[in-house]
């Protein structure tokens, strides 16, 4: 029997560390509550699950056959692998954990500088070589110092991006959707002037959001117009590169090199053809997998669960069900407070 004023919470996961390290954390920040591990591919714990802490894909098949559920909330800024559609119907809420506000963007931004460094210096090509010493020749590496760069959408993590990349002094430049107030000395360009922006661009960082809208964002067309011999660095989701064309720009050395953190398919029994090229450096989708962004999501998390079971309306909620299952009365409609967390160690 459950105890009074305790919630049923399921925490949906595959089986990884960071899972793991996550889910004893979340037991640790909300005790009064129940809350089931549920990993993906599994039946659901239990039927009375009234929110649901996601971390990856939530389906269609997720969300029916519970009756009780009212809200899901990623652990991640991402929410693109929630059908959103399905949710609403349902009468289901969404809401993410904005990046900004949970350390991810600081965390993810720290590794995309890591992997610029990482294939300007050729640096998955020298530790295979540490191992198997060329007969060939050496290849001089790339410098930072007065090259241009160029982040396609400066949301938060791209922000930190620059405020990280100003000191090794190169020209920064951007494009967005929205070019008000720009970081001091980023030269702005709006998002339909992609191949204008990047023409110059000796690296090139995506940090877009990885929604249908974006798919393949970066094909042939775009890498055709980039310059030759550029470096490119991908922080945020692997659909937003068509592979293929990427290994044809790799192969003909209109991409020297790339850094990639995620790709399209993540699996290690579906390995990416990228892998082969000895210039791509590939880590394993774990830029925001970082103390500062453990410990401020499940505090994020933490917080915005007191909030709706005290009957305040977040404000990362992002859809809008015809018929929600849980209501919130105008007055009770004011946002989620910005959750810093400095000082704070796991």
């Amino acid at each position: 029997m459950q105890a009074p004023n305790t919630t049923t919470i399921a925490f949906l996961h595959t089986n990884s560390e960071h899972a793991s390290q996550l889910s004893r954390a979340l037991r640790l920040r909300l005790p009064r509550h129940e809350l089931f591990s549920w990993l993906e591919g599994d039946e659901p714990p239990a039927r009375d699950i009234r929110i649901l802490l996601a971390l990856g894909t939530v389906s269609h098949e997720h969300l029916t056959g519970l009756p009780a559920l009212e809200l899901v909330q990623t652990l991640s800024d991402g929410y693109e692998n929630v059908d959103l559609r399905a949710a609403a119907e349902l009468g289901i809420w969404v809401s993410n954990a904005p990046s900004d506000l949970t350390g991810n963007a600081a965390s993810v931004a720290e590794f995309a500088v890591m992997l610029l460094i990482g294939a300007s210096r050729q640096l998955a090509r020298a530790i295979r070589l540490q191992a198997d010493p060329p007969a060939g020749t050496v290849t001089v590496h790339k410098s930072l110092e007065g090259k241009t760069l160029c982040i396609v959408g400066l949301g938060s993590i791209g922000r930190h991006l620059v405020s990280r990349l100003q000191t090794f002094g190169l020209t920064i430049m951007a494009t967005d959707h929205h070019l008000e107030d720009p970081p001091p000395g980023v030269r702005m360009y709006p998002a339909h002037q992609l191949t204008t922006a990047i023409a110059a661009a000796d690296y090139v960082v995506i940090c877009v959001p990885g929604s249908a809208a974006n798919e393949n964002l970066f094909n042939a067309s775009v890498f055709g117009a980039m310059k030759r011999g550029s470096i490119l660095v991908n922080v945020a989701r692997g659909n937003l590169i068509d592979e293929a064309a990427l290994g044809a720009a790799l192969r003909s050395g209109q991409i020297s090199a790339v850094g990639l953190d995620v790709l399209r398919l993540e699996s290690a029994h579906e390995p990416s053809p990228l892998r082969q090229f000895s210039q791509a450096l590939i880590t394993p989708h774990l830029a925001g997998e970082t103390d500062l962004s453990l410990v401020g999501t499940v505090r994020y998390v933490g917080d915005l669960v007191d909030q709706w079971l005290d009957g305040i309306k977040p404000g990362s909620l992002v859809n809008l069900p015809d018929n929600p299952r849980r209501p919130f009365p105008p007055a009770t409609r004011r946002p989620t407070e910005p959750m810093s967390t400095a000082g704070y160690k796991f």
